[in-house]
């Protein structure tokens, strides 16, 4: 018996150290369908063709969930905004009924992308104050985020989610699936995201409610959170469906974020196949034509801590501005 187990724990010692080098990255996301899901199935691809990991995409339930995975051990890596990172390391925000979650880390700074609220190119809305009173998504059980972005894309104009008719969602992709059906006068989304382009072909075509981009509407927008910002978005560049003329979104800053139990050296490889592969990343989606690699990806923020990986990269590079 004694010789079986020592056996087993040979054989066992082997496979492990067989299998060592092919380390398995745990990267969560929202559902198929969100933009950041499409984003990390692309970096995955980058990463697994440059370095010697293996990324698994794990879709789940909400943005919380994404954030305490990687809290958790139960997964490496994850898109989040800055504020929501900023949010979960303190327990505030959509954060405020979980522990703070003090063992995430900034990788890189990824992209800065739009946010907005669709509706049927018919529907005859064509400001945000056409919403006054028009079924529009709250609630967002499994996509809190959901609340803080629809109070950013309405505090442009002065409104609140009192100007509108709420209607309890639990999801991103599900209030898109409703709004598709009827049951919703306006859906909130990134104009990227998959799901965007198959609402437009189910309804028979979207508008986006531009944003006034003005020093007044930027200063209500940043009321809501301080990151927030507005920006211009030109048609064809890269191509949104919907977007046909010059239109101002709501934008987040978007991050890679990493768990404290990843390693220096993985987060290094991971940092540096970014840093390295531009080119790849926008054959996988031209939104990364909005990926720098340089000290863009080094971005500080007041409310986050970057990797000590990722730092040693970019101290490496020179563009850490740190000390």
């Amino acid at each position: 018996m004694k010789n079986i187990i020592r056996l087993s724990a040979a054989v066992a010692a082997v496979a492990i150290a067989g299998t060592a080098q092919a380390e398995t990255i745990g990267f969560t996301t929202l559902q198929p369908g969100a933009i950041n899901h499409l984003q990390a199935q692309i970096i995955g691809k980058v990463v697994q063709s440059r370095t010697d990991l293996q990324v698994r995409v794990i879709p789940v339930a909400g943005t919380t969930a994404t954030l305490a995975a990687l809290q958790n051990r139960q997964a490496e890596i994850s898109v989040s905004d800055v504020n929501n990172m900023g949010d979960a390391v303190r327990g505030k925000g959509m954060f405020s009924k979980m522990k703070p979650m003090p063992n995430l880390r900034v990788l890189f700074k990824l992209v800065d992308f739009p946010i907005g609220i669709m509706v049927r190119k018919d529907s005859g809305m064509t400001k945000l104050t056409d919403l006054k009173g028009k079924k529009y998504p709250i609630g967002w059980q499994a996509f809190p985020n959901g609340t803080p972005l629809g109070q950013g894309v309405l505090a442009s104009v002065g409104m609140t989610l009192k100007d509108i008719k709420g209607v309890n969602v639990s999801g991103l992709m599900p209030q898109a699936d409703d709004f598709a059906a009827g049951k919703l006068d306006a859906s909130l989304i990134a104009p990227p995201a998959p799901k965007v382009r198959e609402v437009d072909a189910k309804v028979g075509g979207i508008r986006w409610l531009d944003m006034p981009n003005t020093p007044e509407a930027i200063a209500m927008v940043k009321k809501i959170r301080p990151d927030y910002s507005i920006k211009t978005w030109m048609p064809g560049r890269p191509p949104l469906v919907g977007v046909k003329k010059p239109t101002n979104f709501l934008h987040i800053h978007s991050l890679i974020t990493a768990g404290t139990h990843v390693s220096n050296e993985t987060a290094y490889k991971i940092v540096k196949a970014m840093f390295e592969n531009k080119k790849d990343l926008v054959k996988g989606h031209p939104m990364f034509g909005g990926f720098f690699p340089g000290k863009r990806m080094a971005t500080q923020f007041s409310s986050v801590q970057y990797h000590p990986g990722a730092i040693k990269f970019y101290k490496e590079k020179g563009i850490w501005p740190g000390s």
